[in-house]
């Protein structure tokens, strides 16, 4: 499927990173910033899920301000992965971030995708998921 037109995107400030519980979560020293879906991120996540990407967006900010678990993306240094279940979508959905390692004050998303109860409970088993606590 092609994508939409680029004029069709917007660049999206999806609000504060919970970098407190996450961090906590994760174990790792996270600093406080705000999380952006850049226009060339949205194109990514279309393009790779065109029939999931509207469904999930509306719900992208929401995984964001209140995961309920993180993970950190070995394969994919620098990014750690949000996670939670949507009743709307009948799944999980994942965000992906990447860190801020510069102190910027912002983080990016990078990815998007709707991910089954099924393999966030085999990521929770095998330990690649971590539950966040508020």
């Amino acid at each position: 499927m092609r994508p939409p037109p680029r004029r069709l995107f917007v660049e999206l400030d999806l609000g504060p990173l919970p970098h407190g519980p996450i961090g906590a979560a994760l174990e790792l020293p996270l600093l406080a910033g705000r999380v952006v879906f850049t226009v060339p991120a949205q194109r990514h996540a279309f393009q790779r899920h065109p029939d999931d990407f509207p469904a999930c967006l509306p719900h992208s900010g929401g995984v964001i301000a209140r995961p309920l678990f993180a993970g950190d993306d070995f394969r994919n240094a620098g990014k750690i992965e949000l996670i939670s279940r949507i009743p709307a979508l009948g799944r999980g959905l994942l965000v992906a971030v990447t860190l801020d390692e510069r102190g910027s004050g912002v983080y990016h998303v990078c990815s998007m995708y709707p991910v089954s109860d099924r393999k966030i409970e085999d990521r929770l088993a095998r330990g690649f998921l971590r539950r966040v606590v508020f």
